[in-house]
């Protein structure tokens, strides 16, 4: 099962989601400010970050930033759910590295599939990983194979020279 985190300060909003996500096969928590959704993310391993961008204390920039700057959790994608619907937000966005930017009010619909475009990038990722392990593991082992039998043809070799 998917997990995912929504780190937003609207409570009923973050219920609402996880309502829905849930209809899905995805499990969802959720935060009402920055800190605390960082906080989470140290502890749970989540797939997806849906992250508000106007939250008291820390901004939802403030939080992307910091959650991108950690090798070990850069990797997570970021959908920006926010009322701000200017282009120089949309544009500090993604320079922040999110995968997506919706702007309040939303439809459902429109969130669950890109929501599942994110987790199935996400999929696709960790198989590409999985199989690049893979053909290192391969191409060490035919570097290995080559080796030996570069050696066993050299040994007679120098039998017949001698």
């Amino acid at each position: 099962m998917n997990k995912i985190l929504i780190i937003d300060d609207d409570k009923e909003l973050c219920a609402l989601i996880q309502r829905s996500v849930l209809s899905e096969n995805i499990k969802a928590d959720f935060c009402d400010h920055g800190k605390a959704g960082l906080a989470k993310l140290k502890e749970k391993n989540y797939q997806l970050v849906i992250l508000d961008i106007m939250m008291p204390g820390m901004d939802g920039f403030e939080v992307a930033e910091r959650l991108k700057s950690e090798e070990y959790r850069c990797e997570i994608p970021i959908i920006f759910l926010t009322a701000l619907d200017d282009t120089q937000s949309i544009v500090n966005g993604f320079k922040l590295g999110a995968g997506d930017f919706i702007s309040k009010p939303f439809r459902k619909e429109e969130l669950m599939v890109r929501i599942k475009h994110q987790l199935s990038l996400v999929a696709a990722r960790r198989i590409i990983e999985e199989k690049n392990e893979e053909l290192r593991k391969t191409i060490a082992g035919r570097d290995k194979m080559y080796s030996v039998i570069a050696h066993d043809l050299r040994s007679p070799m120098a039998s017949m020279k001698m």
